[in-house]
């Protein structure tokens, strides 16, 4: 069954190679995205689109900020148990740790290199749920290991 990503970023560039990056990693994906908090909220809110698999939620947006966007998703109760992946250029452990106590399921850092996101989205639509989190904590440490 296909998976479908909603990203809300508002940077045009990072959007185009996350679906690029999705489309390589599941042709069979659907991907909606937004560039703002509140249009992404609209489209949500309106029931015009089904629940996604996955929302990709940059922190930096030019309405509300991901935190405001992440902490009403999380008090909708058909969006609550949607994971939301954090996706931004931090990498400050504050960062992470905010993401964490709003109840996003990870927080990832956007990849410099789009080979590492293809990855990343393979890793997601091809690992179950209960599993998913610790894949993606190996593939970040192994990336790690590789840039140092």
């Amino acid at each position: 069954m296909s998976k479908s990503f909603f990203l809300i970023d508002d940077d045009a560039d990072d959007r185009e190679l996350f679906a690029e990056a999705l489309l390589l990693a599941d042709p069979t994906a659907t991907c909606y995205t937004a560039s703002k908090a509140e249009e992404a909220l609209k489209k949500l809110k309106s029931g015009d689109s089904s629940v996604p698999d996955f929302i990709f939620l940059d922190i930096n947006l030019p309405d509300l900020s991901g935190w405001e966007c992440l902490i009403q998703l999380k008090s909708m109760a058909k969006y609550k148990q949607v994971p939301v992946i954090m996706y931004s250029t931090s990498s400050h452990e504050r960062d992470v740790k905010i993401a964490e106590d709003l109840g996003a399921f990870y927080f990832l850092t956007k990849p410099d290199d789009f080979k590492y996101l293809q990855n990343f989205l393979t890793i997601i639509v091809q690992t179950p749920l209960p599993t998913l989190k610790e894949s993606l904590q190996s593939e970040s440490r192994r990336i790690n290991q590789n840039i140092n």
